[in-house]
């Protein structure tokens, strides 16, 4: 596995500024309780498995239309242990600060979620070349408050290999944009960090207006 270094010029920013971060921590927003789930299992053609037992490599979601990925297990740039700093090349998205490119720990040359997603399209995971990271909004909406305390709160038959932590979504904190919001997967809450942290990544595929944003925090 590849490491890489994460030291940036953000770690020496002021404490007041730092002070923001930590009180972010605190600022999320869980999802509803009891969220009507209707997924489907897709396997790497882009078919569906009625059959758990089978194995799969994506999940729709009916309610939203968008398609998920499944980590894996087994090594490869999809594999549940891998993590990554946040960086795009997107000015729309990065708001002026793109992150930290090469930061995380994986198994690509270039361990940063532009480069994930780069690597998930050429595959063509589940006949799709559109993933991308999923917004604050999107990330939601897998979250099941129910399950807090039990473990990651995705429903393991559909989302195997869930690690409990925080994956980020492209949804650059417009006050601040040096940090993003993430999703934790154990409180089912989502909270603000620096760009330059890594973190675990699952993508999403499918039209970026399925979710309507909710009027919360920036």
């Amino acid at each position: 596995m590849r490491h890489s270094n994460t030291d940036w010029r953000g770690r020496a920013a002021a404490g007041s500024v730092a002070a923001i971060m930590l009180v972010l921590a605190g600022c999320g927003q869980a999802p509803p309780q009891g969220p009507a789930w209707d997924f489907v299992r897709m396997g790497m053609d882009g078919e569906e498995r009625g059959d758990a037992a089978v194995g799969h490599d994506c999940v729709l979601d009916r309610r939203t239309g968008l398609l998920w990925e499944v980590k894996q297990s087994t090594a490869g740039p999809r594999s549940l242990d891998n993590r990554y700093s946040w960086y795009s090349g997107d000015a729309a998205e990065h708001n002026s600060e793109p992150g930290l490119m090469d930061g995380g720990e994986c198994e690509l040359d270039r361990c940063d979620t532009e480069a994930f997603v780069a690597a998930v399209n050429q595959q063509g995971l589940c006949g799709r070349n559109d993933w991308r990271l999923p917004s604050r909004d999107e990330a939601l909406t897998l979250l099941d408050a129910t399950l807090i305390g039990q473990g990651p709160t995705l429903d393991p038959g559909y989302f195997p290999n869930t690690v409990k932590g925080e994956y980020w979504t492209a949804t650059t904190f417009r006050p601040y944009p040096q940090g993003a919001w993430a999703i934790d997967s154990v409180y089912a809450q989502d909270r603000v960090d620096w760009k330059t942290n890594a973190k675990h990544v699952r993508l999403v595929s499918g039209a970026k207006n399925s979710v309507k944003p909710k009027r919360r925090g920036k």
